[in-house]
């Protein structure tokens, strides 16, 4: 019975000192846990969406520290004022997934992010109205999108 208890004593002190080992291998090559989840977003929009045009919908996820500290800054006029320029600049640092949701329509996107180190996703929303029209959607897998005619509403479907 000793003997017993002292093996299950000694498998845990192994096991753990394994995964203390594996989180110093981790910090020691950099390798880096992404911090977004998203996989898939759903839209609905109403009939009056954005005075019943088009709403432009720009996904970027960020992959540097201080891209993302930038872009975490802006509202959505600010941003699609600039998406070609920081595109451009940023390169491979950054992530951008583009849909057109027109009014009283249904659709959806699939999120395929470039690496696994995302440092950020943040959703941008074109509309007529004043507003900032943007929110982080890093922390979700599915998320539903609901474009009425001022804004938009998010809704996590499967949490991260």
């Amino acid at each position: 019975m000793l003997t017993r208890n002292f093996k299950n004593i000694l498998c845990v002190m192994i096991s753990s000192a394994f995964l203390i080992s594996c989180e110093s291998v981790k910090s020691a090559v950099g390798i880096k846990q992404s911090k977004v989840w998203l996989e898939k977003i759903n839209f609905k929009s109403t009939a009056n969406a954005n005075d019943s045009a088009p709403v432009k919908i720009h996904v970027v996820i960020a992959y540097k520290e201080a891209l993302a500290t930038d872009i975490g800054k802006m509202d959505a006029n600010t941003y699609f004022q600039k998406a070609k320029k920081l595109k451009s600049d940023a390169g491979e640092d950054l992530d951008v997934f583009s849909i057109d949701i027109v009014p009283d329509s249904s659709s959806s996107l699939d999120i395929t992010p470039s690496n696994s180190t995302g440092i950020i996703a943040l959703m941008f929303a074109r509309y007529t109205s004043p507003g900032d029209h943007r929110t982080n959607v890093s922390a979700d897998y599915e998320i539903q999108v609901d474009l009425d005619k001022n804004d938009l509403k998010i809704t996590p479907i499967k949490k991260g």
